[in-house]
Parts: C-alpha cells; sequence; structure tokens
C-alpha cells in the first residue's frame, strides 16, 4: 500500500510534527509512505505548496492521509489540497476555528454559511465585532464554531483518539466512517530513562536532587491554564517547597509570571527538539497538564509522560475524563480549581509513595493502549478498508481511469503557490461537477 502523507513535520514548532515522525516510522511497517509538507526543510517531504502539480499525482496512491490540527500556519495549504484531492483526516482538533480564519475573512465568512446557513449571519457580524481590531484570528471564544463541516462532508474517512471527540463529530454530522485510534507512545519514551541523564538535566537547570519540579510542557495557550498553576504554587509557597519547569512557547508568559508572584520559583526552557524535550520531561516530578476549555483535543505530551512515570495532573473534562482515574490525577474544572490544584500537588508532592503508584497506572495504561505498533496496524487497517471501499465505489460509478481524465488541478503559470491552489479549489467548486470531491460536494476556499 502507498501513503500520500500530509503533516507538518519535525522541525515545526508543533506537536502533529512530532507525533507525525513517530506515527510514520511504525506505520512504515505496512506501508510504503511518501510525506507531503509546504516548505520541508531537509525532510525530503514533497512541497505541494511550491509545486502544486504534485497533486495531480495523487491518484497513484492507495491512501491520502491529512493530519490537521488548528493552526492555520501549518495546516492551511494542506486545508487546500485536500479539497482538491480528499482522504482520510486525522482530526488532532475538533475545533477548527483558527485554520478557517486563516483563510482571511472571504473565506471565513464562506465556512461560516457552509456550518451554519444564512439565517446565522447575524452571528457572524457579532465575531467579526468580538475580535480585536477585527482581526478574526484573535476570537477569543472559538469553541463557539468548530467550522469543521466541510471537512466531515468531503473525507472518506475521519480517525480521532478518543470516544469524546468522535461524539462531537458524529454530532457535527460527518458522512463517513468515524474511527478512534488512541494516541501513540513515542518509543524513546517507553525506554528506560538513565538516571545519571535525570541528574544531569536537573543540574543543568539548576535544580536541586532533592527539589520537586512540576511540569508544563508544549504550547502553553490560554486554555492550558498556566496562570492556575502558578497561584496553586503561590498558595503553596510557605507549605511545599517546589518550582514549575514550563518547556514550549506560551501566550503572555511574563505576565502570567508577574501576576502570580512566583517569578523566583518558575524555570523557562523555551521550544526544545524533541530529544532536549524528553529529557527535561524525565527530570520533572509531577505534570500538570490541564485544559480548558476543550477543543477536542488530546495530549501526546500526557501520554509520553505516562509512558516514562510521570504522575500527572489533568483536567477532568472531555478526553482527559476518559483516563483511567487510577493513572492520573484529575481536577476539577470551575471556581475551584486552583484550590484542587494546590491540594493535588501537595498529597503528591509530599508522598513519593503515592506519585509511584499512579506512575505505575499510568505505564500500564500506556503499554495496553499506545503501543506504536499496536496504533500502526490500526491505521494500516483503517487506510485499507478505506482504499477498498473506494475501489469499489469507483467501479460502481464507471470511474476507473477518472484521475487520468480529470482537467488539470492546477493551472500553470500562478504567480502565488498559495494562490494557485485556491484558484485551483475555487474551479473544482464552481467548474462542472466531476470528480470524487465533488459529489461529496465541492468546498471553497478564499486566501483573501
Amino acid at each position: 500500500m502507498r501513503i500520500a502523507y500530509f503533516s507538518p513535520l519535525p522541525p515545526k514548532h508543533t506537536g502533529i510534527a512530532t507525533y507525525s515522525r513517530h506515527l510514520a516510522q511504525a506505520l512504515s511497517a505496512h506501508a510504503q509512505i511518501e510525506f507531503f509538507d509546504p516548505q520541508p526543510g531537509e525532510t525530503g517531504a514533497l512541497d505541494y505548496a511550491a509545486r502544486p502539480e504534485l497533486l495531480l499525482s495523487l491518484h497513484w496512491y492507495d491512501a491520502l492521509l491529512y493530519h490537521f490540527g488548528n493552526n492555520p500556519r501549518h495546516h492551511l495549504d494542506m486545508y487546500r489540497a485536500f479539497l482538491l484531492r480528499p482522504g482520510v483526516v486525522v482530526l488532532h482538533d475538533i475545533i477548527l476555528y483558527y485554520l478557517m480564519a486563516g483563510l482571511g475573512r472571504g473565506g471565513l465568512l464562506q465556512e461560516f454559511l457552509f456550518n451554519y446557513g444564512p439565517l446565522r449571519l447575524g452571528e457572524f457580524f457579532e465575531l467579526e465585532r468580538d475580535c480585536q481590531n477585527g482581526d478574526v484570528l484573535r476570537y477569543r471564544q472559538p469553541q463557539r464554531y468548530p467550522l469543521v463541516k466541510r471537512i466531515l462532508t468531503v473525507a472518506s474517512g475521519i480517525i480521532v483518539h478518543s470516544e469524546t471527540s468522535a461524539r462531537l463529530v458524529r454530532s457535527q454530522g460527518a458522512r463517513c466512517p468515524v474511527q478512534v485510534v488512541p494516541l501513540l507512545a513515542y518509543p524513546p519514551m517507553l525506554e528506560p530513562g538513565a538516571p545519571t541523564t535525570r541528574a544531569q538535566c536537573r543540574s543543568e537547570l539548576g535544580i536541586e536532587p532533592d527539589e520537586l519540579i512540576i511540569g508544563c510542557f508544549g504550547y502553553n495557550g490560554p486554555t492550558k491554564r498556566l496562570p492556575i498553576v502558578f497561584e496553586a504554587v503561590a498558595r503553596l509557597r510557605e507549605r511545599l517547597p517546589c518550582r514549575v519547569l514550563v518547556v514550549g512557547e506560551a501566550d503572555a508568559l511574563n505576565r502570567d509570571i508577574a501576576a502570580s508572584g512566583i517569578a523566583d520559583r518558575v524555570i523557562r526552557a523555551g521550544f526544545v527538539d524533541d530529544e532536549r524535550f524528553g529529557a527535561l520531561l524525565r527530570s520533572i516530578d509531577i505534570l500538570a497538564n490541564l485544559r480548558f476549555p476543550s477543543m477536542g483535543e488530546t495530549s501526546a505530551t500526557l501520554i509520553q509522560a505516562l509512558a516514562c512515570g510521570i504522575p500527572s495532573l489533568v483536567s477532568n473534562d472531555a478526553w482527559f475524563a476518559e483516563l483511567p482515574d487510577e493513572a492520573v490525577r484529575k481536577i476539577g474544572v470551575g471556581p475551584n480549581e486552583a484550590a484542587e490544584v494546590a491540594a493535588a500537588l501537595l498529597e503528591l508532592g509530599l508522598d513519593p509513595a503515592r506519585r509511584a503508584v499512579i506512575a505505575e497506572a499510568g505505564r500500564a495504561y500506556v503499554a495496553e493502549h499506545c503501543a506504536p505498533a499496536a496504533v500502526a496496524r490500526r491505521y494500516a487497517e483503517i487506510l485499507a478498508e478505506t482504499a477498498r471501499l473506494e475501489q469499489i465505489r469507483r467501479r460502481r460509478l464507471g470511474l476507473e481511469g477518472l484521475a487520468q481524465a480529470l482537467p488539470p488541478a492546477v493551472p500553470l503559470g500562478q504567480a502565488s503557490p498559495t494562490g494557485a491552489l485556491t484558484q485551483a479549489a475555487k474551479s473544482q467548486a464552481d467548474g462542472p461537477r466531476s470528480g470524487l470531491a465533488d459529489e461529496r460536494g465541492a468546498p471553497l476556499a478564499d486566501d483573501r
């Protein structure tokens, strides 16, 4: 089986890139994989944004796999390509408002109307008024408008990582099979960590051997509840000597640290490569992995923490609520959140034996559900079945050889690669209704 694999790849600053690298390594035991990624650097991926004619070759692949997140910087070109040549979609986020906002006001308006119809147009103008300086990328309530209907209408299959996400996707009107496949644990995190590496890493950060370290990892946006963690640590200043290690980029981090009054207890590592990320993760004692409100996402960082035996705090909401109670320490969302976090940190911080019990349960959960070989095998089964059904559908419709007969998907001579993809999507939508994408409902795009 040949797979055209669309995803951001390392060293791009997104967890989906790291996830895709490990998934593809495991999936290569079942299929031949070709990567498609704009501005691929040294990854060897095919840059379809710079060379949109590459999309003409997609009919030669048995399966097309698209990994979608909510960041237009990494997924907007992929979305445009998907509209031209749909396939199986992995939804890492169920709320795709920001991705669609990356299309610009005109594109976002089209997506809004497609999702909600003209009778709700007034809400769009209210949305605009709620955006700082009218910038639709700065809307603060994206969960109100998931904007996933186009993908659910066009995709040949949907893969999500939790039952919560599957229910949300089905409630949004998915027309294709929706499958749940757990996140996979990264192989390096399944191996025992060397005590000397942990000690060296802590020493480099100025951490004493017996000092309690709470870790916050990944892109720490507003939903990651970082101010709540800071407030909880501030409450424990006299009762639990500890510090917070923040790894990754963060919105308004300086402001949040200053407001909490614990600047002396925060260690900042910024964005790091995968090897350093793993070393830092092993150096902490407790992971704070809060998430609210949920965008339908899961957390690869949490899976890696559980894999290497780091007891973790999670919000008792969405996918995190599905995890076994014994494998994580769940925190309620609401007005008492900071107090609950403080109580949990005090409980675990003063009781190493309790931390060890949770750590062992976390390892057991990952071993049962997130082994790379088992996850890759499930992906391969889904893609093979989707390819089989697609072949049957084509034969029934008499569409064998259709790919060769299709008009060029991308007009040649376009000045802008992304503009070429956009124009091709419009042509596919506005022109004669031929081709597999049109049969499911031709999409529109707008990069103004």
